[in-house]
């Protein structure tokens, strides 16, 4: 949040300055009467833009000077002023950038050269529009008297033109990109720079400077400059030693989001006037230099998401100095500091934003915190802080924002800890242990925007103190532990609501029939127990995520909504029946469609292929029939495709191999007929899932799947085919690696409207059968690699190029016709976990290799023909269920019967063992004859150089020699008169 707000406050003083420059740098110079040369120029101009809004409506008749974005001189009559900026357009926060929203009203088309005849132009902004990857035009260097140019967020691509250089009397330059818009510009030297000897502001922001190496002599070439703005782009160096600084007079320096690093250079200290720093999204990763306590009129230090490590005490004499008075913003988010939560911070009188989150900070939050009255914004997330939440956060009367999530704060939070903040609009104490305990009549002496507690106990009631909130539109309680009903006064305002979370609780009752919310809205209500039919409100509203899955609604869909917003709907897991309705057809922007595990009947509607950019689709466990409509292969995006556990039947459409991004598809659990497809292989080559198991599908496995090279689960298990197993699945590339990294494998997410971090995604999830279980796989699913061709009628022997498949941890090809050995390369399958041979016609010995497989937790080798001694060692040690042996013709040795020779065979050792082994003699031998050295001459050396040594260790042998001999002679006289006694 605080993200957002200083970018908004920076973009509305942009346009406040570039206001204070039309309106008091131009000579008082209004609109005047119209040159007609002027006139047929712009008329020219307007002819070549396209304009869907009809924003140049007022271009018309012969006074341009009264036309919109137009300003003339009073006196002369000629255009000074040429401002088409869109304002119309909607700007929206996306991971931290502005950019701006799909609805189009931007200019967009040909910039006419007719511009030229406007040679008395000050003031030229296109800024916001849209022109579509064009170059920015040469001719604009050509506006000698030109001083202020603004092209930014407005498509433009190609290199920057030299010709601006030509711009002398430039005060304002601003080029930034926006990354919606499909335009690169970029610069391969900034020479021309040095032209713009007036120049005072200068952004090119996203503009690639990656070629232009003179960027920072060319810059130090500007004196006048106040304001450089170079955020995100591709800096080559930062470190560039400076013989003398010639832009002292600089007060906002940005370089965020570049590589720079791995220190801040030592000339950036001379800036003396900075007033606002921003270096955020680089790799610094040095200590800051105590130089930095100068900066006294710094109000502003942005240092996040950098690599800046060390204890936070180490910051306090970089921080301290005048710059303890100046400084109102520091934000350190995401860098790698540890420690206590600094208190020394808050002798900083005006800090206003102070922003730690996304460190190691540990310990409790001082009760200190409390008397540094000025602080409108705190965040402290993702860190380890630990303790209870101080009352003393109830003085900050000045909070506006206060982000906590993510720690380890527990305790009660009372009404005490609010008492004051009465301008407070932003709350996350999400991901703690915290309880909140207020009266029911409670009021609370704030109007929130945004509230989000979630995994705070909140419940079991449902909030009173909400009714009070009547200007939230973000609200997360999700797992907040409430076991209530929600009251009708809440759903009353929902139509301020874009973004809502109550999910994993146990909230119930029905949800009303008459909702409305606020433009594309997220809703999720999932893991409740909601009972009643689905709301027709809800499919009406102008929703674009909404998620009811796991709950208790029952009833078919409703057949007369007409929502054409929604891009992401989940009702899995409730008790809906009935067929799925055609107005279903009508959710033209749908991405993802999930109505797995209900009791849906019916066909497939032959319009779903209207849905064309949808992306997954899951209608697993019903009770759908029929055949897959030709129609979805009209929707060439889709990605993810689950029609597991339903009663379709037929051969698969070919329509299908249109979808060429499929990375899933499960139809497994049906009654689907026919060869497998041989374009399979050849047009879905993006397949990372193909799950065809427990259908009818017969006839050989074609070879054309081996073009998969993605596959990492390949199952078609009880089926009827026949034939040999294509030697050709050693192709399969990802089963093949070892290395695999936990990502989705559609990589579908669903981003709130305004980027927030509340994120909804579409939980893959694949049923597999592995070591016997049937596994369900969702966030680890891209780890998994498994091969299941069971209980079919497949005959021939097992590829040895099998072994080749070195991260497959599941193997099963039980249940069929196979003959010969188990391939002696086995131990290939490094990974392997569970291997199922059984119920085939595998003969002669099971490979000694196989005890080389050192994950293996399951295997069954039953029901064969399998004869010799089982391998013993490593992992075999641990499979003692002699089951795995039985129904085979001579298999003995443990967990059987010892073999006939009462010996057990010994796996030989792998190769690697026998170097260890090897090694470990050639070590002892090698070490003797040094001991035997220094053991020999740390003793009798020492006796043979050392006199007086020598002759102690021999009278103390001589002492001892003589005690042995009495003690000897004293024993032989007693054992000589115990025989004569006994004679």
């Amino acid at each position: 949040m605080g993200g957002s707000v200083r970018v908004i406050f920076l973009s509305v003083l942009v346009f406040l300055s570039a206001e204070i420059i039309q309106s008091t740098s131009y000579d008082g110079e209004v609109k005047g009467v119209c040159i007609e040369r002027e006139r047929q120029a712009l008329f020219k101009f307007k002819q070549g833009l396209i304009d869907p809004m009809n924003r140049l409506s007022s271009w018309v008749g012969h006074d341009c000077c009264s036309w919109s974005g137009v300003g003339c001189n009073n006196r002369t009559g000629h255009v000074i002023n040429l401002d088409l900026r869109n304002l119309l357009i909607e700007w929206i926060l996306f991971n931290g950038d502005l950019v701006r929203s799909p609805e189009n009203s931007s200019l967009s088309g040909e910039i006419n050269p007719s511009l030229l005849e406007l040679n008395h132009l000050k003031y030229l902004d296109l800024s916001s529009n849209d022109f579509k990857s064009k170059p920015v035009p040469n001719f604009i260097g050509s506006f000698k008297k030109l001083r202020y140019l603004n092209l930014s967020f407005s498509g433009f691509d190609g290199t920057i033109p030299h010709h601006l250089g030509n711009l002398s009397s430039l005060v304002y330059l601003d080029l930034h990109l926006d990354i919606y818009q499909s335009g690169i510009l970029e610069v391969d030297n900034l020479h021309w720079l040095s032209g713009l000897s007036s120049l005072r502001h200068l952004d090119l922001g996203k503009v690639n400077l990656g070629q232009s190496h003179d960027w920072l002599p060319a810059i130090n070439m500007l004196p006048s400059l106040s304001e450089l703005r170079l955020s995100d782009c591709e800096l080559p160096n930062i470190t560039i030693s400076l013989p003398y600084v010639n832009f002292t007079s600089l007060s906002v320096l940005d370089f965020s989001r570049n590589e720079l690093g791995p220190r801040i250079p030592d000339w950036l200290f001379n800036l003396s006037s900075l007033e606002y720093l921003n270096l955020g999204g680089n790799y610094f990763r040095d200590p800051i230099p105590s130089a930095l306590g100068k900066f006294c009129h710094l109000h502003t230090l942005e240092l996040s998401d950098n690599f800046i490590r060390g204890e936070m005490t180490g910051f306090v004499e970089c921080l301290s100095g005048c710059i303890q008075e100046s400084l109102e913003t520091l934000n350190l988010a995401s860098n790698g500091l540890s420690g206590y939560f600094p208190d020394w911070l808050f002798h900083h009188i005006n800090l206003k934003t102070l922003d730690l989150s996304g460190n190691s900070l540990y310990g409790p939050i001082p009760e200190s915190l409390g008397n540094h009255s000025s602080l409108e914004e705190l965040y402290l997330s993702h860190n380890n802080l630990n303790g209870s939440l101080p009352e003393s956060l109830g003085q900050l009367s000045e909070l506006i924002n206060l982000g906590i999530s993510s720690n380890s704060l527990e305790g009660i939070v009372s009404e005490a800890h609010f008492a004051s903040l009465t301008k407070l609009e932003s709350l996350d104490i999400s991901l703690n242990s915290l309880v909140l305990k207020v009266s029911s009549n409670w009021i609370p002496p704030f109007h929130l925007k945004y509230i989000r507690m979630r995994s705070c106990q909140v419940g079991p009631q449902f909030p009173a103190w909400l009714r009070e909130q009547r200007d939230f539109f973000k609200l997360d309680l999700s797992n907040a532990q409430i076991s209530d009903s929600i009251p009708y006064w809440f759903w009353n305002l929902s139509s301020q609501i874009s973004f809502l979370n109550l999910s994993h609780n146990q909230i119930n009752g029905e949800i009303p029939n008459s909702l409305h919310f606020a433009p594309r809205a997220t809703i999720d209500l999932s893991f409740n127990i909601f009972r009643g039919s689905l709301p027709h409100s809800f499919l009406n509203a102008r929703i674009w995520i909404l998620d009811l899955s796991n709950n208790f609604l029952s009833g078919p869909i409703p057949v007369t909504f007409r929502e054409i917003s929604l891009g992401f709907l989940s009702l899995s897991h409730n008790h809906l029946n009935g067929s799925i309705p055609l107005s279903l057809c009508q959710m033209v922007r749908l991405q993802n469609l999930d109505l797995s595990y209900n009791q849906l009947t019916g066909e497939l509607p032959q319009c779903l292929g209207n849905l064309t950019r949808l992306l997954t689709m899951d209608l697993a466990n019903n009770s759908i029939h029929g055949h897959i409509p030709m129609s979805l292969g009209f929707i060439n995006e889709l990605r993810w495709l689950r029609l597991r556990s339903n009663n379709f039947s037929g051969e698969l459409p070919t329509s299908l191999r249109n979808c060429t991004d499929l990375r899933a598809i499960d139809f497994s659990e049906n009654n689907f007929s026919g060869k497998i497809p041989k374009w399979t292989g050849k047009s879905l080559s993006a397949l990372k899932i193909l799950k065809l198991s427990s259908n009818k599908f017969s006839g050989t496995i074609p070879p054309q799947l081996c073009h998969l090279t993605s596959l990492q689960i390949l199952d078609l298990a009880h089926n009827k085919l026949l034939g040999a197993i294509p030697k050709c699945f050693s192709n399969f590339n990802a089963m093949a690696t070892t290395e695999h990294q936990s990502e989705t494998i559609v990589n579908v997410n669903y981003v709130t409207e305004e980027g927030d971090a509340g994120i909804i995604c579409y939980e893959e999830n694949i049923t597999v059968i592995i070591k016997g279980v049937k596994l369900d796989y969702t966030t680890t699913l891209s780890l998994v690699s498994v091969i299941d061709l069971s209980s079919n009628h497949l005959s021939g022997e097992i590829p040895e190029v099998l072994a080749n498949l070195s991260g497959l941890q599941g193997l099963n090809l039980s249940g069929n016709h196979l003959t010969g050995n188990i391939p002696k390369n086995i131990d290939g399958l490094r990974r392997l976990e569970s291997l199922d041979l059984s119920h085939n016609q595998l003969s002669g010995a099971i490979p000694h290799t196989l005890s080389a497989l050192t994950f293996l937790s399951s295997l069954d080798l039953s029901h064969n023909k399998l004869s010799g001694q089982i391998p013993s060692g490593y992992q075999l040690q641990t499979l003692t269920d002699p089951s795995i042996y039985s129904d085979n013709l001579d298999v003995c040795g443990s967990p059987l019967p010892k073999c006939r020779k009462d010996e057990t065979f010994k796996a030989p050792m792998v190769e690697e063992e026998r170097n260890e082994e090897g090694f470990e003699k050639i070590w002892f031998f090698t070490s003797m004859a040094p001991g035997f050295v220094v053991g020999f001459w740390g003793v009798c050396g020492v006796l043979i150089f050392k006199k007086s040594w020598r002759i102690s260790y021999f009278r103390l042998s001589d002492k001892v020699m003589d005690k042995i001999s009495v003690v000897w002679v004293t024993k032989v006289a007693k054992l000589k008169t115990m025989l004569q006694d006994r004679k």
